[in-house]
């Protein structure tokens, strides 16, 4: 009878070690292919809606749209100045705030979500959900973390991308000094270019329910948590109605997005993203009362 053939043992734990091998050399390489497609398709959302954030403008008389996702009908009454005493004014914000069919505030399902996009004032320029939306951006597939009391619903947020309180609004809330550089029309806009209007927001309280806010009168600490979400960078849509990546440096700013973390400390030493993102955050002209914090 002629022997039957067949692997020896150490032969098949030579192939099993160089299939682990090219595993551990696959995987990584596959892992950041796929961050640099996502960012791709990230970057392509946020230029469409920023260039819907422009088209808006242009025909509403250079006006910008609000940041507040307030309402399920999208509009609030803010400040004009941006003070307590200013007078109200009628705002139509870019989204509104997630709603049931009848209208009613709620926030149980995807679907109460993207009820709030339809209503928004950008929707006639982006007419598809999915540009509100970056791939990475998973905090729709688990509850909000939120402050525990349950007022941001059953879901997280599915929108990816928010609004400075630096735009045609009034945000009462924290001494941030936002209001000392708000703009109400793209005429007020300082290079255009260089002035960012969207970010990626990593806010865990549901739909990113609040404008996004940044302490201008200090550098100290960050205000919201946003999302470095493509390796060590972030993607920004710009008044002029371009978007693009950014790449960070310090290791307090990759924290504060991984760890989620308001009011985040920078570290010792640690002021190039800060420094970045103040110039790029005001619309206008630094107050002299700002420029030397």
């Amino acid at each position: 009878m002629k022997k039957a053939k067949g692997f020896t043992l150490i032969e098949l734990l030579v192939v099993i070690a160089i299939i682990a091998l090219l595993l551990a050399i696959l995987v990584p390489a596959l892992n950041r292919v796929k961050v640099q497609a996502t960012g791709i398709v990230c970057l392509s959302h946020l230029d469409g809606l920023t260039m819907a954030w422009v088209l808006y403008a242009e025909d509403n008389d250079t006006k910008v749209v609000g940041p507040t996702p307030y309402g399920p009908d999208a509009y609030t009454n803010e400040r004009v100045p941006p003070t307590p005493t200013g007078a109200l004014r009628r705002v139509w914000n870019f989204v509104g705030s997630p709603h049931d069919q009848n209208g009613s505030g709620r926030n149980d399902v995807l679907e109460d979500e993207l009820r709030g996009f339809r209503t928004g004032g950008l929707w006639g320029y982006a007419e598809t959900e999915k540009i509100y939306h970056c791939l990475s951006d998973k905090r729709y597939l688990k509850p909000p973390t939120g402050d525990g009391s349950g007022s941001w619903g059953l879901k997280g947020g599915y929108r990816s991308y928010s609004l400075g309180a630096v735009w045609n609004c009034y945000t009462p809330g924290w001494n941030t000094d936002e209001n000392m550089v708000v703009v109400y029309s793209t005429s007020e806009i300082v290079s255009p270019a260089y002035k960012m209007v969207f970010l990626e927001e990593n806010d865990g309280y549901g739909y990113n329910g609040n404008t996004f806010n940044f302490f201008l009168n200090t550098r100290a600490y960050w205000g919201d948590p946003f999302s470095v979400s493509h390796g060590n960078r972030s993607t920004f849509g710009f008044a002029d109605g371009h978007a693009e990546m950014h790449e960070w440096k310090d290791q307090s700013t990759r924290d504060m997005a991984e760890e989620n973390i308001k009011l985040k400390y920078l570290y010792a030493g640690e002021h190039e993203d800060i420094d970045w993102f103040r110039q790029h955050y005001v619309p206008g002209r630094m107050p002299a009362a700002l420029r030397n914090i």
